[in-house]
Protein backbone atom coordinates (compact mmCIF):
# COMPACT_ATOMS: atom_id res chain seq x y z
CA UNK A 1 0.00 0.00 0.00
CA UNK A 2 1.25 3.58 -1.06
CA UNK A 3 1.29 6.73 1.40
CA UNK A 4 -1.50 8.75 2.12
CA UNK A 5 -0.59 11.08 -0.92
CA UNK A 6 -0.92 8.12 -2.99
CA UNK A 7 -4.35 6.41 -1.92
CA UNK A 8 -7.38 6.87 -4.46
CA UNK A 9 -9.46 8.15 -2.19
CA UNK A 10 -9.14 10.77 0.89
CA UNK A 11 -10.72 9.85 4.16
CA UNK A 12 -12.07 13.67 4.66
CA UNK A 13 -13.75 13.91 2.30
CA UNK A 14 -16.04 10.90 2.58
CA UNK A 15 -16.33 12.00 6.41
CA UNK A 16 -17.69 15.66 4.96
CA UNK A 17 -19.56 14.69 2.29
CA UNK A 18 -21.92 11.67 4.74
CA UNK A 19 -21.66 13.61 8.07
CA UNK A 20 -24.83 15.59 7.30
CA UNK A 21 -26.44 12.20 6.99
CA UNK A 22 -25.86 11.09 10.51
CA UNK A 23 -24.55 14.01 12.16
CA UNK A 24 -26.19 14.09 16.10
CA UNK A 25 -29.64 15.29 16.72
CA UNK A 26 -30.14 18.62 18.69
CA UNK A 27 -31.42 16.23 21.78
CA UNK A 28 -27.63 14.62 22.12
CA UNK A 29 -26.23 17.72 21.57
CA UNK A 30 -28.46 19.36 24.90
CA UNK A 31 -27.88 16.74 26.52
CA UNK A 32 -24.06 16.27 26.67
CA UNK A 33 -24.27 20.40 26.99
CA UNK A 34 -26.80 19.69 29.94
CA UNK A 35 -24.74 16.98 31.24
CA UNK A 36 -21.25 19.22 31.50
CA UNK A 37 -22.63 22.23 32.55
CA UNK A 38 -22.15 23.05 36.62
CA UNK A 39 -25.06 22.08 38.62
CA UNK A 40 -27.04 20.21 36.43
CA UNK A 41 -29.64 18.12 37.57
CA UNK A 42 -31.68 14.53 36.98
CA UNK A 43 -34.38 16.66 36.70
CA UNK A 44 -33.23 19.10 34.06
CA UNK A 45 -31.44 15.99 32.28
CA UNK A 46 -35.58 14.00 32.00
CA UNK A 47 -36.70 17.53 31.11
CA UNK A 48 -34.57 17.39 28.00
CA UNK A 49 -35.58 13.63 27.17
CA UNK A 50 -38.96 13.82 28.03
CA UNK A 51 -39.06 16.50 24.74
CA UNK A 52 -39.07 13.04 22.69
CA UNK A 53 -41.69 10.75 23.97
CA UNK A 54 -40.12 7.73 21.93
CA UNK A 55 -36.87 8.14 23.05
CA UNK A 56 -38.03 8.27 26.94
CA UNK A 57 -40.10 5.02 26.66
CA UNK A 58 -36.99 3.61 25.16
CA UNK A 59 -34.74 4.62 27.55
CA UNK A 60 -37.45 3.62 30.39
CA UNK A 61 -37.51 0.22 28.49
CA UNK A 62 -33.52 -0.51 28.53
CA UNK A 63 -33.57 0.77 32.32
CA UNK A 64 -35.96 -1.92 33.34
CA UNK A 65 -34.73 -4.84 30.83
CA UNK A 66 -32.25 -7.30 31.58
CA UNK A 67 -29.48 -5.46 30.75
CA UNK A 68 -29.58 -4.23 34.54
CA UNK A 69 -31.49 -6.55 36.26
CA UNK A 70 -33.68 -3.96 38.48
CA UNK A 71 -35.49 -5.24 41.31
CA UNK A 72 -38.25 -2.79 41.25
CA UNK A 73 -39.73 -1.37 37.87
CA UNK A 74 -38.64 2.24 37.08
CA UNK A 75 -41.83 4.26 36.17
CA UNK A 76 -40.16 7.93 35.03
CA UNK A 77 -37.14 9.18 33.38
CA UNK A 78 -36.02 11.33 36.55
CA UNK A 79 -35.94 7.89 38.62
CA UNK A 80 -33.80 5.80 35.63
CA UNK A 81 -31.36 8.48 36.48
CA UNK A 82 -31.76 7.94 40.15
CA UNK A 83 -31.11 4.68 39.72
CA UNK A 84 -28.64 4.11 36.89
CA UNK A 85 -26.98 7.49 36.97
CA UNK A 86 -26.77 10.59 34.55
CA UNK A 87 -24.00 9.47 32.40
CA UNK A 88 -25.80 5.96 31.71
CA UNK A 89 -28.73 8.00 30.59
CA UNK A 90 -26.91 10.14 28.17
CA UNK A 91 -25.11 6.72 27.07
CA UNK A 92 -28.32 5.16 26.66
CA UNK A 93 -29.84 8.11 24.86
CA UNK A 94 -26.78 8.07 22.45
CA UNK A 95 -26.88 4.35 21.65
CA UNK A 96 -30.71 4.95 20.84
CA UNK A 97 -30.58 7.90 18.70
CA UNK A 98 -27.51 6.97 17.19
CA UNK A 99 -28.49 3.33 15.75
CA UNK A 100 -31.93 5.55 14.44
CA UNK A 101 -29.42 7.87 12.50
CA UNK A 102 -27.09 5.17 11.26
CA UNK A 103 -29.89 2.60 9.99
CA UNK A 104 -31.27 5.29 7.90
CA UNK A 105 -28.37 4.82 5.31
CA UNK A 106 -28.74 3.34 2.09
CA UNK A 107 -26.94 0.18 1.68
CA UNK A 108 -27.59 -2.23 -0.78
CA UNK A 109 -24.65 -4.56 0.64
CA UNK A 110 -25.15 -5.31 3.71
CA UNK A 111 -27.80 -7.24 4.96
CA UNK A 112 -29.19 -5.38 8.07
CA UNK A 113 -30.56 -7.73 10.31
CA UNK A 114 -27.02 -9.44 10.32
CA UNK A 115 -25.73 -6.24 10.92
CA UNK A 116 -27.88 -5.44 14.20
CA UNK A 117 -27.83 -8.31 15.88
CA UNK A 118 -23.76 -8.18 15.60
CA UNK A 119 -23.74 -4.80 16.45
CA UNK A 120 -26.16 -5.62 19.77
CA UNK A 121 -24.06 -8.83 20.31
CA UNK A 122 -21.30 -7.02 20.64
CA UNK A 123 -22.62 -4.07 22.60
CA UNK A 124 -23.91 -6.60 25.25
CA UNK A 125 -20.60 -8.29 25.65
CA UNK A 126 -18.66 -5.16 25.78
CA UNK A 127 -21.09 -3.62 28.26
CA UNK A 128 -20.73 -6.97 30.39
CA UNK A 129 -16.87 -7.45 30.21
CA UNK A 130 -16.44 -3.80 31.16
CA UNK A 131 -18.56 -4.59 34.28
CA UNK A 132 -16.09 -7.50 35.06
CA UNK A 133 -13.22 -5.32 34.31
CA UNK A 134 -14.40 -2.46 36.84
CA UNK A 135 -15.03 -0.10 33.84
CA UNK A 136 -16.19 3.02 34.95
CA UNK A 137 -19.78 3.69 33.06
CA UNK A 138 -19.73 0.97 31.13
CA UNK A 139 -22.29 2.15 29.08
CA UNK A 140 -19.87 4.20 27.26
CA UNK A 141 -18.58 0.77 26.06
CA UNK A 142 -22.26 -0.49 25.08
CA UNK A 143 -22.10 2.10 23.12
CA UNK A 144 -19.21 1.58 21.63
CA UNK A 145 -19.54 -2.20 20.61
CA UNK A 146 -23.38 -0.97 18.92
CA UNK A 147 -21.45 1.17 16.82
CA UNK A 148 -17.83 -0.52 16.03
CA UNK A 149 -19.01 -1.18 12.25
CA UNK A 150 -21.64 1.54 11.45
CA UNK A 151 -18.46 2.47 8.37
CA UNK A 152 -19.43 -0.22 7.39
CA UNK A 153 -22.82 1.59 6.07
CA UNK A 154 -21.15 4.19 4.60
CA UNK A 155 -18.35 2.42 2.80
CA UNK A 156 -20.81 -0.05 1.22
CA UNK A 157 -23.88 2.40 0.57
CA UNK A 158 -21.14 5.02 -1.20
CA UNK A 159 -19.16 2.09 -2.87
CA UNK A 160 -20.84 -0.56 -3.95
CA UNK A 161 -19.71 -1.52 -7.00
CA UNK A 162 -16.26 -1.10 -6.07
CA UNK A 163 -16.37 -2.88 -2.92
CA UNK A 164 -19.21 -5.77 -4.19
CA UNK A 165 -16.11 -8.37 -4.75
CA UNK A 166 -14.58 -7.46 -1.65
CA UNK A 167 -17.90 -8.07 0.24
CA UNK A 168 -18.29 -11.82 -1.25
CA UNK A 169 -14.38 -12.92 -1.08
CA UNK A 170 -14.49 -12.16 2.98
CA UNK A 171 -18.22 -14.03 3.34
CA UNK A 172 -17.84 -12.20 6.60
CA UNK A 173 -14.80 -12.78 7.69
CA UNK A 174 -14.23 -9.12 9.10
CA UNK A 175 -10.92 -8.85 9.87
CA UNK A 176 -9.72 -10.13 5.80
CA UNK A 177 -12.92 -7.48 4.89
CA UNK A 178 -11.20 -4.36 6.65
CA UNK A 179 -7.77 -5.81 4.70
CA UNK A 180 -9.16 -5.49 1.26
CA UNK A 181 -10.74 -2.24 2.19
CA UNK A 182 -7.55 -0.64 3.16
CA UNK A 183 -6.08 -2.22 -0.07
CA UNK A 184 -8.59 -0.71 -2.31
CA UNK A 185 -9.36 2.83 -0.35
CA UNK A 186 -6.09 3.08 1.74
CA UNK A 187 -8.69 2.86 4.68
CA UNK A 188 -11.62 0.57 6.19
CA UNK A 189 -14.92 0.68 8.02
CA UNK A 190 -13.23 0.83 11.13
CA UNK A 191 -11.49 4.20 10.44
CA UNK A 192 -14.63 5.55 8.72
CA UNK A 193 -16.64 4.88 12.13
CA UNK A 194 -14.11 6.13 14.32
CA UNK A 195 -14.30 9.49 12.22
CA UNK A 196 -17.87 9.72 12.37
CA UNK A 197 -18.14 8.98 15.91
CA UNK A 198 -15.99 11.71 16.92
CA UNK A 199 -18.33 14.14 15.57
CA UNK A 200 -21.28 12.48 18.17
CA UNK A 201 -18.74 13.59 20.98
CA UNK A 202 -17.70 10.10 21.91
CA UNK A 203 -14.24 10.17 23.93
CA UNK A 204 -11.08 9.94 21.65
CA UNK A 205 -10.26 6.39 24.08
CA UNK A 206 -13.88 4.96 22.35
CA UNK A 207 -12.83 6.23 19.03
CA UNK A 208 -9.89 4.86 18.60
CA UNK A 209 -11.34 1.62 20.41
CA UNK A 210 -13.91 1.17 16.90
CA UNK A 211 -10.70 2.14 14.83
CA UNK A 212 -8.22 -0.63 15.99
CA UNK A 213 -11.13 -3.09 16.53
CA UNK A 214 -10.00 -5.11 14.07
CA UNK A 215 -5.97 -4.62 14.47
CA UNK A 216 -5.35 -6.63 17.92
CA UNK A 217 -1.21 -5.80 18.27
CA UNK A 218 -2.21 -1.72 18.39
CA UNK A 219 -5.36 -2.30 20.55
CA UNK A 220 -3.02 -3.78 23.36
CA UNK A 221 -0.82 -0.44 22.99
CA UNK A 222 -3.96 1.59 23.19
CA UNK A 223 -5.38 0.71 26.41
CA UNK A 224 -7.97 -1.02 27.69
CA UNK A 225 -11.07 0.18 25.84
CA UNK A 226 -9.49 -0.58 22.93
CA UNK A 227 -8.33 -4.38 24.13
CA UNK A 228 -12.16 -4.87 24.62
CA UNK A 229 -14.53 -3.62 21.79
CA UNK A 230 -12.17 -6.13 19.89
CA UNK A 231 -12.39 -8.61 21.94
CA UNK A 232 -16.17 -8.04 21.96
CA UNK A 233 -15.98 -8.42 18.77
CA UNK A 234 -14.52 -11.51 18.71
CA UNK A 235 -16.56 -13.50 21.10
CA UNK A 236 -19.63 -11.92 18.99
CA UNK A 237 -18.55 -13.49 15.91
CA UNK A 238 -17.70 -16.50 17.51
CA UNK A 239 -21.53 -17.10 18.14
CA UNK A 240 -24.66 -18.28 16.32
CA UNK A 241 -26.65 -15.26 17.24
CA UNK A 242 -23.53 -12.36 16.76
CA UNK A 243 -21.90 -13.63 14.23
CA UNK A 244 -21.48 -10.90 11.69
CA UNK A 245 -21.18 -13.64 8.34
CA UNK A 246 -24.31 -14.58 7.18
CA UNK A 247 -22.54 -17.76 6.58
CA UNK A 248 -22.33 -18.59 10.45
CA UNK A 249 -20.07 -18.14 13.42
CA UNK A 250 -16.37 -17.90 12.79
CA UNK A 251 -13.78 -19.03 15.46
CA UNK A 252 -10.88 -16.49 15.96
CA UNK A 253 -7.70 -16.81 17.64
CA UNK A 254 -7.79 -14.58 20.55
CA UNK A 255 -4.15 -14.35 21.94
CA UNK A 256 -3.27 -14.61 25.39
CA UNK A 257 -1.71 -10.98 25.71
CA UNK A 258 -5.84 -10.08 25.51
CA UNK A 259 -6.80 -11.69 28.47
CA UNK A 260 -3.74 -10.84 30.16
CA UNK A 261 -4.38 -6.97 29.85
CA UNK A 262 -8.14 -7.27 31.06
CA UNK A 263 -7.63 -9.65 33.69
CA UNK A 264 -10.31 -12.07 32.39
CA UNK A 265 -9.62 -15.49 30.95
CA UNK A 266 -11.00 -17.49 28.60
CA UNK A 267 -14.41 -19.00 31.28
CA UNK A 268 -15.13 -15.35 31.45
CA UNK A 269 -15.82 -15.11 27.83
CA UNK A 270 -17.81 -17.84 27.86
CA UNK A 271 -19.94 -16.72 30.63
CA UNK A 272 -20.33 -13.47 29.14
CA UNK A 273 -21.54 -15.25 25.57
CA UNK A 274 -24.03 -17.21 27.63
CA UNK A 275 -25.09 -14.26 29.40
CA UNK A 276 -25.70 -11.83 26.78
CA UNK A 277 -27.63 -14.63 24.71
CA UNK A 278 -30.77 -14.75 27.07
CA UNK A 279 -30.90 -10.80 26.91
CA UNK A 280 -30.25 -10.44 23.49
CA UNK A 281 -33.83 -10.19 21.84
CA UNK A 282 -35.21 -7.56 24.01
CA UNK A 283 -32.25 -5.66 23.95
CA UNK A 284 -32.86 -5.76 19.79
CA UNK A 285 -36.30 -4.75 20.38
CA UNK A 286 -35.50 -1.98 21.78
CA UNK A 287 -33.10 -0.57 20.35
CA UNK A 288 -34.48 -1.19 16.72
CA UNK A 289 -38.30 -1.70 17.52
CA UNK A 290 -39.28 -1.36 14.00
CA UNK A 291 -36.95 -3.66 12.60
CA UNK A 292 -36.53 -7.12 11.44
CA UNK A 293 -34.57 -9.41 12.44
Amino acid sequence: MGNFSDRRFDLDDLLKDVSELVSPPEIIIRLRSALDAPGSSASSLAAIVAQDPNLSAQILRLANSAMYGLPQRVETVTRAIAVIGTRALYHLALAVTATHSFSRLPCELVNMAVFWRHSVFTALIAHDLAQRCNVLHPERLFVAGLLHDVGSLVLYGRHPDLLRETMLIARGHEPLLAGHEREILGFDHADVGAGLLSRWGLPETLQTAIRLHHQPDRALQAGLEATLIHLADTLSNRTEQGCFSEYGPREEVIPDAIWERLGLDRQDGEECCNDVGWRFMETLSVILPQARY
